[in-house]
């Protein structure tokens, strides 16, 4: 992992420090351990993203968008020059369409038999006493590869506790509209152990539990692309467990798909078509 964030940021120019185990503790919180490198980008952070989709909604309302919630889409088809789109409640016409349906992206886009699978993630809040791990000190975001597994975290946030999670593992082929969403035991315990071992300060004592979804492919990059058979289509689709902070250049991609058939950004490698997602599938 560290020698892909090294080389991704000498591609595009990001300032990146190597930061030694024996010198972390003067800085961070955190412990590295003596057979761990770290590495620190400056210029890194974090979104809110409540906030963040709250204000892309209203951008979209500026710019003449109708917004309509709590009326599941039930499917789509293509029609003359144009598709239709059924919901619970009503049906749309139009003459393009952008699906980007995270977890029930599969179901939309069946008729690509997209290799896509959805995986349950846990998310873990801890009491925390330690004035270092607040944001507003300056604690940065964290990502550790371990033996035991990936987990990362945030630091304290408006007083909420610190959150840490286990980006690796996790179970699959779930529904999030039936899926046990209570705690895991087995997810906290790996959880705490790597607290125990990496995050010296962070109690043991849940305050928050939560989950969230990866829609998984068989690379792990995303799909950005125009439906092989209907040119008026686009979509977006797998985005792996990474894709929010991408929201932006996404919705720009996709713009440019439905509207002009083309973009300007390089998004070959996100292709539909591509060996990454397996055998050959209908229009690939």
């Amino acid at each position: 992992m560290i020698r892909g964030i090294r080389e991704a940021a000498a591609l595009h120019g990001l300032p990146l420090e190597d930061i030694a185990p024996a010198d972390l503790g003067a800085r961070f919180p955190f412990r590295l351990g003596d057979d761990i490198v770290g590495v620190f980008e400056q210029d890194a952070g974090f979104l809110h993203v409540e906030r963040s989709v709250l204000a892309h909604l209203r951008m979209a309302e500026n710019a003449g968008a109708t917004l309509v919630t709590g009326d599941p889409v039930t499917g789509w088809r293509a029609e003359g020059d144009g598709v239709v789109v059924d919901t619970e409640s009503t049906r749309y016409t139009a003459g393009k369409l952008v699906i980007t349906a995270g977890a029930w992206a599969a179901g939309l886009l069946a008729d690509l038999a997209i290799p896509l699978t959805v995986r349950r993630k846990h998310l873990h809040w801890y009491a925390c006493g330690d004035p270092r791990y607040d944001a507003d000190t300056g604690c940065p975001c964290f990502f550790y590869e371990t033996a035991a597994g990936f987990f990362y975290g945030f630091p304290e946030i408006d007083g909420t506790g610190v959150k840490v999670a286990e980006h690796s593992r996790g179970v699959d082929h779930v529904d999030p509209l039936t899926d046990d969403r209570s705690p895991d035991p087995d997810d906290r315990a790996r959880v705490a152990g790597f607290i125990h071992d990496h995050l010296p300060g962070v109690t043991d004592a849940p305050v928050r539990h939560d989950v969230c979804y990866y829609t998984m492919t068989p690379d792990e990059q995303f799909i950005v692309d125009r439906h092989p058979h209907h040119p008026n289509i686009a979509f977006a689709a797998g985005l792996s467990g990474h894709g929010y902070k991408f929201a932006p250049v996404l919705g720009e991609v996709l713009a440019d798909l439905a509207l002009d058939g083309v973009t300007r950004q390089p998004i070959g490698f996100l292709a539909v078509d591509r060996p990454g997602l397996g055998p050959s599938r209908p229009g690939g």
